[in-house]
């Protein structure tokens, strides 16, 4: 059977679109000679073809049902001005719980498997399972691209290694960015660096290494943007689909942690991706765990409402240089509908484009060479939302204006958001821009415990995402937790530090392995998986910082407390399970500072 690995167009500069698929989608792909494609999971795959071929990819392969425009993903680790002040993150040891038992699976740029935060004292992995996508021109049943590798497979490299042997000829997979080391050294790593251990220092990883995207790359290169690794949703999507098939077959509790994220989408929960990644949080014994990115402080957000039919609402957008390739949505929020006019700096403009469903119209602005691809989709097949596609062709410096005029008013309600601001040039800005609604996908999705985070002394920082969800059903965030000079190690090990979204999620997902531990491999609450673990979260979130309302845009329920979440749990315990198993008995109970101690004694009729 064919697959992308046999695709050169997969591996060279041709975009891969997410498809929504039903009936021989496989078997109809590979009959096509401009495009190829495979299968993620039985309604979901992916294609790489030109943009140019996707109508006609339509009706030449009719199982495909949707096309999902393409989202760049990115690291969410931000550079903060002043690191001097290193925070080690301590969870409360005298809890007993390591993360033993529990997989954590990583979806982000590899892990330095040679660094001794990840072997044991008896030299063996803590890695059981590696899917590196972006090894080339290899044989792989399991995968689709790349190559997966066994806990057995990385012994051997360890065994190389310390041999003086070369480990990755047996193992040909290393971390280059080192973002994926750090965030496993936050959420596992076992101390063996003084002064540093991770939060769930026994726990075992399964880590997915992305594919970089060649054609975002390219794209960002002839724009003039510093390097930045990103992301297709197909990989990200694929990569987590892998996780939870393995923690499935193992039949053993897995965290899937999430430090990456995107601007584009309807962040309002109803996304493919949303969809799949709200699906994945309902599996029991699997919890979900992401950022709210760093687009809070970008001005990539901009909100209005058309007051009536017939009225305009202006969007005013500052391109500070030329961008070759540039695009982005409007999002009218259902069941408004608007059409759209867009104005050159110079007062050349496009007049007003009515909307007509799956067509799109071309505009040519001469006095500044720019070439604008206008593109309706009434309604989006996964929101109802009216979407107003804009694709620019070198897009030239100073204000653009965007008017949206009322067709069918309700409430009047819209968004956009331009793609990450790592994607972008500097100081590539709406000039009325909205500090909310700047969470990243997914972390808009149901049952994913969604994680702001903050400075020291729970100072707020302006770069964390802010809720609401678009649709305002789903409170985001949950808790903020500490995420500026986070330690950790590093690739070839040591110790660093790191900050931003990615590494207040990291914190959280270990402790989210430790309480996974306490319900599944302690056999305190089987039943354990997302929508439980968000409830404790969110139940046990320290609120005593009377300033802010919550739950609140900014640090949702409050600040994340293991200690609180474990007293929510305790209380629920003995009004329940206590006094089912002992009912014979009376218990002295005290605290110690914060600690919370419990010392059964013999009944009243024995001590008298």
């Amino acid at each position: 059977m064919a697959s992308l690995k046999n695709c050169n167009l997969y591996y060279e500069d041709s975009p891969d679109y997410l498809v929504q698929y039903r009936g021989k989608f496989k078997e109809e792909i590979d009959k096509i000679d401009y495009a190829c494609g495979d299968i993620i999971t039985n309604t979901l795959g992916v294609i790489s073809t030109s943009p140019q071929y996707l109508d006609r990819l339509l009706n030449d392969v009719p199982s495909i049902k949707y096309i999902d425009s393409r989202s760049k993903y990115v690291l969410q680790d931000i550079s903060p001005s002043n690191v001097d002040n290193i925070n080690a993150i301590s969870i409360n040891p005298y809890l007993d719980l390591t993360g033993r038992g529990v997989l954590i699976g990583i979806v982000d740029t590899g892990i330095d498997f040679l660094n001794d935060e990840f072997i044991r004292e008896d030299d063996t992995s803590r890695v059981l399972n590696i899917w590196d996508q972006s090894i080339k021109d290899v044989s792989d049943t399991a995968v689709f691209i790349g190559k997966t590798f066994s806990n057995e497979d990385i012994n051997n490299a360890i065994k190389a290694y310390r041999n003086k042997q070369n480990p990755y000829e047996i193992v040909p997979s290393r971390d280059e960015i080192g973002h994926g080391t750090q965030m496993a050294g936050i959420i596992g790593g076992r101390g063996f660096n003084a002064g540093f251990k991770g939060i769930a220092p026994e726990c075992e990883f399964v880590v997915v290494k992305l594919l970089e995207s060649i054609n975002f790359k390219n794209q960002l290169q002839a724009n003039g943007v510093p390097y930045t690794p990103i992301y297709n949703t197909s990989e990200l999507l694929a990569g987590i689909e892998y996780l939870k098939n393995f923690s499935i077959r193992s039949n053993r509790p897995m965290v899937i942690y999430l430090g990456i994220g995107t601007t584009e989408g309807s962040h309002d929960g109803n996304s493919i991706v949303s969809r799949y990644i709200s699906d994945i949080g309902t599996i029991r014994g699997i919890a979900v765990v992401a950022g709210v990115g760093n687009e809070g402080a970008s001005e990539g957000h901009a909100s209005g409402y058309i007051p009536q039919v017939g009225e305009i609402s202006t969007i005013e957008l500052r391109i500070p240089k030329e961008i070759k390739y540039f695009s982005f949505n409007i999002w009218i929020i259902k069941p408004n509908r608007a059409s759209i006019n867009v104005i050159s700096p110079n007062g050349e403009a496009s007049k007003f484009i009515k909307a007509k469903a799956g067509e799109s119209e071309d505009i040519n602005f001469v006095f500044y060479n720019t070439q604008m691809n206008v593109r309706y989709y009434v309604p989006e097949i996964f929101t109802g939302h009216e979407v107003i596609a804009l694709n620019f062709s070198s897009i030239k410096a100073g204000i653009w204006t965007f008017q949206l005029r009322g067709d069918y008013i309700t409430s009047g309600q819209y968004h956009i958001w331009l793609p990450p601001k790592k994607t972008l040039p500097e100081n590539t800005r709406f000039l009325q821009s909205d500090p909310y609604y700047t969470l990243t996908i997914p972390s808009t999705a149901r049952n994913v415990a969604t994680i702001a985070y903050h400075g020291n002394n729970n100072s707020l920082v302006a770069e964390s995402g802010k809720g609401p969800n678009v649709n305002e059903i789903v409170t985001n965030p949950d808790v903020a937790t500490l995420g500026i000079g986070i330690l950790t190690t590093k690739v070839s090990g040591g110790i660093t530090t790191v900050s931003g979204s990615s590494a207040a999620t990291a914190i959280v997902a270990g402790a989210c392995a430790l309480l996974i531990q306490w319900g599944v491999i302690d056999g305190n609450d089987k039943t354990m998986f997302s929508k439980k673990i968000l409830a404790y979260l969110d139940l046990g979130a320290d609120r005593s910082n009377r300033i802010y309302r919550y739950p609140n845009r900014e640090i949702g329920y409050g600040f994340f407390d293991l200690l609180g979440i474990f007293n929510i749990i305790s209380r629920s315990f003995r009004g329940n399970l206590y006094k089912k198993l002992y009912r014979d008995y009376n218990y002295t109970e005290y605290y110690v500072k914060d600690l919370f101690i419990r010392i059964p004694r013999k009944n009243m009729e024995e001590v008298k």
